[in-house]
Order: C-alpha cells, then sequence, then structure tokens
C-alpha cells in the first residue's frame, strides 16, 4: 500500500473535500488515505459530517472500478430516513400542549418497538434466500424477519416529530434493515473487502444488498404508517402521504451502478441529484433539515446524512449527566436517561457549520421541522 504524506493527501487528484483536511478525525483521516490507495478507486467524495467508521469513513462516497465493497456499504445496509409533511398543525393533532404530547409519545412507543432486544411479530409476506446460495445465511435470516419486521432499532435511530415556520408537522424515521442486513454485511465482509463486479460473490452481495434496501424501505414505510396512522389525520390518506410521490426516502448506506464499469458507494451519505429531495437531521434536539440536490457531479451528487459526531459514545456518556441531558432537550417530549447520553446533542457537531458546507454547493436547504417529539430506543 502506498504512502502519502500530508501534502500528498490534500491535492489527490482523486480526492474532493468538502471541509478542511484539518478538521478531519485522526480516524477518518487514516481510513481516506486507505481508500486512496486502493488501485480501483476512482474518486473519493468526503461529506461536512464525515467521522472515522469501518474501513470507509462514514460521510465517505467512494467511486470504484469494476468492483463494489460490502465494508464500504457498511454493516447496516439501506440504513436511512424517510419523512413525511402531514401538513396538519399541532392544534390539528391535539399535541398544542406537554401533556398530550407526552401522551402521543407513550402511543408511539407502544406502536414502534424500539430499542435493543425489542421486536415485532409481524408477517409481511417478506422472504429471503441469498444470491449466494448459502444455506446458513437463510437459516439464519428467515427465522428474525417478522421479528425485525417495523422495529426502529437503537443507536442513533430516531423517530422524530417536528414543525416547520409554517407550522406543519413533519415525521421523520431514520433506521434501516434490522439484523437482516447486518447479517448479510457481516457474511460478505468474512469473505473479502472488495469483489469484482462480474464475480458469483459480486453479483450476489449486489443482489442481497439490493433485498436488504428494499426491505429498509418497507421497515420505514410500516413504522411510517403506524404514526400517521396514530395521529387520526382528518381528510388525509395515510397511504397517500405514504406513497413514493409524497414520502422523501433516501438511505445513506449503499452501492449503486454508475456505468461504465463503475460502482459509487455511499457510507453514511445522502444521494443529492438534482432536483432529489433529501433530510439532513442535526442531532434529537435541533431538528431536521429538507434539502433539493444539486447534482454536483465533482462530489458525486451526494451531501451529508445529518451533522455527524464528534464524539464516541463513551466519550458522549462522560461528558455531561442526566441534569445536563434534561436541561438540554427542555420543552421536548423524550427520553433523557442515562441510557441515552451517548446520543445527546453534544456529542454532534453543529449542524450549521455541516449545513453550510454545503448550502448552494451540493444542495439547496429548503425546509425545516423544530423536534417536540423524539423517541429513541
Amino acid at each position: 500500500m502506498e504512502e502519502l504524506n500530508l501534502n500528498e493527501v490534500t491535492i489527490h487528484p482523486k480526492l474532493k473535500l468538502t471541509l478542511p483536511w484539518e478538521s478531519i478525525d485522526l480516524g477518518a483521516q487514516q481510513q481516506i488515505i486507505n481508500v486512496l490507495a486502493m488501485p480501483e478507486l476512482e474518486c473519493l467524495a468526503i461529506m461536512p459530517d464525515v467521522h472515522a467508521g469501518y474501513d470507509l469513513c462514514i460521510g465517505g462516497v467512494a467511486l470504484l472500478r469494476g468492483a463494489v465493497s460490502p465494508s464500504f456499504v457498511g454493516f447496516d445496509i439501506g440504513c436511512g430516513m424517510c419523512h413525511v409533511n402531514t401538513g396538519a398543525s399541532l392544534d390539528d393533532l391535539g399535541m398544542t400542549g406537554m401533556n398530550s404530547r407526552e401522551k402521543f409519545f407513550k402511543k408511539i412507543a407502544e406502536i414502534v418497538p424500539a430499542g435493543k432486544g425489542k421486536t415485532a411479530n409481524i408477517d409481511a409476506g417478506i422472504t429471503f434466500s441469498s444470491a449466494s446460495g448459502d444455506v446458513n445465511l437463510n437459516r439464519k435470516i428467515k427465522p428474525i424477519l417478522h421479528t425485525q419486521y417495523g422495529t426502529l432499532g437503537s443507536g442513533n435511530h430516531f423517530l422524530e416529530i417536528g414543525v416547520n415556520p409554517a407550522g406543519n408537522v413533519g415525521v421523520t424515521i431514520h433506521s434501516g434493515s434490522r439484523r437482516a442486513g447486518y447479517d448479510i454485511a457481516s457474511w460478505y465482509m468474512k469473505r473479502g473487502r472488495t469483489f469484482t463486479l462480474d464475480s458469483d460473490l459480486g453479483r450476489a452481495f449486489v443482489a442481497d444488498m439490493n433485498w436488504a434496501l428494499e426491505f429498509a424501505l418497507a421497515n420505514r414505510r410500516e413504522m411510517m404508517t403506524r404514526v400517521l396512522k396514530a395521529m387520526k389525520l382528518r381528510g388525509r390518506s395515510v397511504d397517500q402521504l405514504t406513497s413514493p410521490e409524497t414520502m422523501i426516502n433516501e438511505n445513506h448506506n449503499h452501492a449503486v451502478p454508475f456505468g461504465d464499469g463503475l460502482m459509487l458507494h455511499r457510507k453514511g451519505a445522502t444521494p443529492a441529484e438534482k432536483g432529489q429531495y433529501g433530510i439532513i437531521p442535526a442531532n434529537q434536539r435541533d431538528g431536521v433539515w429538507i434539502t433539493l440536490g444539486l447534482g454536483n457531479e465533482e462530489f458525486l451528487s451526494s451531501a451529508s446524512h445529518g451533522a455527524g459526531r464528534k464524539m464516541s459514545r463513551s466519550e458522549a456518556n462522560e461528558a455531561g449527566t442526566v441534569p445536563e441531558m434534561e436541561n438540554a432537550m427542555k420543552g421536548i417530549v423524550c427520553r433523557t436517561d442515562k441510557g441515552v447520553l451517548d446520543e445527546a446533542p453534544w456529542a454532534y457537531k453543529n449542524i450549521k457549520d455541516v449545513l453550510k458546507a454545503q448550502d448552494g454547493i451540493l444542495v439547496d436547504v429548503i425546509d425545516d421541522f423544530k423536534t417536540v417529539i423524539v423517541l429513541k430506543g
């Protein structure tokens, strides 16, 4: 593997940065250097929410020639967000006061299983048969589909209700392909960092990944449907609100064909093709921004998937206390116990800086929803 010095990295012809190199954490810097040394790499674009991940940094967009990389997609294949602007106000929904919001919080906590070990029991008719033909992988995934479908998960996954400047209530859900996607990713990562696109493993991974992308979307749509039905929206069809024409959906862990034998990988980065709607959350206190992609090809038509962590989970736990968390989340109905300190607002970068680095360059910011309710596992 070729060794690059700092000057070579910052002027590397295959590297496109949206932020100064020195502002990137050391772990992510090393991962960027490692990826730049790959012979398959055509271009590497780094989003402003970048931080260290596994192999490819979070906020990394890598274009590979003739190859696909499971680790560049990540363990949570298809992790992404859905957003619906209900068009209703808090008054319409009977949620103008804290008591009514707390009541609704309890309701969604009952209908959307959230957290480690929380499962559902829904037979949605979804099946899985790995393109790899591996019997053990099939046996591992098939039994968990009905228990994982319609569940939020834990960590940075969330269900958030917010209000935009026009007074409209929006619902945003961040979740992925759950354990099924993790098991698929793990199986392929054990067999290689990259596979050529014309290999058996390469073709099988792309097929299984695409299945996980669809499962992740179906999972988010199921949860969104439950929440919207619980709101009892008057004169608004839940089916219409969750249709592809109305509900914004973007996933930020995927690989997509880019033509001419190229494969575009996004790890914690969202598509931002020209005219494409996107979602950029800050943290669980400061809300969610809705964007319109500008199709900036220099940065592989991509944008950030959030504010990005500035602290590890252990660092965030040590950086504040439960009373400080309660103060930081004042006025928002949510958990503030010790179990969610790793997701405290102080664990994340300043969203204003992250948006400034891409607004008018990668995307146009067109709306924002300030948080009133957050459900986390």
